[in-house]
């Protein structure tokens, strides 16, 4: 028996779960970000510009008080680290929720009150 046919087979079984679509977990993971951003800072997600990653950490630019500015988020295992040169400090945190089901990443934080969100979770097609 072929591999394939042994796959047709398997695939036709009723109550066995459809095996997960591929999906960009890096363009997923940047979109969940920038949603988390929007909840701890009150922007709206679309100010905020994907600069790129520098050393594993990701980095984040949008205008904010008075001047543009950089917010980085480090990623160790399942939690997400959001800090910034002009929160003097303050950080925030995410834990990484990875769904691959679906395709889907959460990021479950508390939304500041002010916030446009009150969930990070983005999805790949």
């Amino acid at each position: 028996m072929t591999l394939a046919v042994l796959l047709a087979g398997l695939a036709a079984v009723p109550g066995l779960p459809s095996p997960a679509a591929a999906f960009d977990e890096q363009a997923v993971m940047e979109c969940a970000f920038i949603r988390a951003l929007s909840m701890a800072t009150c922007k709206p997600p679309e100010e905020f510009q994907f600069m790129g990653v520098r050393d594993g950490t990701y980095v984040y630019n949008v205008h904010f008080g008075s001047h543009f500015t950089e917010f980085y988020i480090q990623v160790n295992e399942n939690l997400a680290i959001i800090t910034s040169k002009s929160w003097h400090g303050r950080m925030a945190s995410a834990e990484i929720i990875r769904d691959y089901t679906n395709g889907c990443i959460d990021l479950d934080m508390k939304p500041a009150p002010c916030s446009p969100l009150k969930n990070a979770r983005c999805c790949g097609k």
